[in-house]
């Protein structure tokens, strides 16, 4: 069984839920720009104003102690609330669905997938804290979890981004900070660092050419298992 997939997984399916709104804030401005509130309320009204998202994507899993770089590409498509398909092409070679209960990794070379229940598995539980925001009681799971503020400004291609960081209040969290980049005018996250290991471990996450409020059909998020494939399911 492959290392770092059902990780991934969950880390996207967080990433775009975690385009939902954020409570916690502090009264800080970046420079020439908006403060952190201000922000977040942006953040908050981009988010209701769409229910399906396409990207292309990049991943980038760098190991600095060891001076290792894996980038992956492929194609994401989500469908709120927890609808999730993601396409990594070779290298890679896998395909990811999240059909709301289920998330299910897929490798074709090695014809196996593995299968975790959502909310009930370890891996896909490490995401969970995160992944809720916006719904029910996630803003005061965020403000018991996370301090949230805004770092300030950078320009990029003639674009600016806000950077917003969490930081964890649980020394044990998964990881130990989560930075969103988010562009102004979008309002929506498209670049995301996880760092894991106090920062040894960086997770960047970038989403491009994205598309909102396309036609998505629900069949696009179940995952038939093909004819000879071995379903293992690693927590049962």
């Amino acid at each position: 069984m492959r290392k770092n997939s059902v990780g991934l997984s969950v880390i996207v399916f967080a990433i775009v839920l975690m385009w939902n709104s954020f409570a916690l804030s502090e009264k800080v401005s970046a420079p020439g720009g908006l403060g952190l509130d201000e922000v977040l309320a942006e953040i908050d009204k981009a988010d209701t104003a769409f229910n399906t998202m396409k990207a292309d994507i990049v991943y980038t899993r760098t190991i600095t102690l060891l001076e290792s770089k894996e980038m992956s590409q492929g194609e994401l498509k989500y469908k709120k609330p927890k609808k999730l398909y993601l396409k990594f092409y070779p290298p890679r070679n896998e395909v990811n669905v999240v059909d709301g209960k289920n998330v299910w990794v897929y490798h074709p070379v090695e014809k196996q997938v593995e299968k975790y229940v959502l909310n009930e598995s370890k891996q896909s539980a490490q995401g969970v804290s995160f992944l809720s925001f916006g719904y029910g009681d996630s803003v005061a799971s965020a403000k018991k979890e996370y301090k949230i503020t805004l770092l300030g400004t950078e320009e990029n291609d003639g674009k600016r981004f806000y950077i917003v960081d969490m930081l964890p209040l649980n020394p044990k969290s998964q990881y130990s900070d989560v930075r969103l980049w988010v562009e102004e005018g979008f309002w929506l996250p498209s670049k995301m660092e996880l760092y894991e290991s106090d920062g040894e471990v960086v997770n960047t996450i970038e989403l491009k050419n994205v598309k909102l409020n396309k036609s998505l059909s629900d069949k696009i998020f179940i995952f038939d298992v093909p004819r000879g494939v071995e379903v293992v399911e690693p927590f049962k």
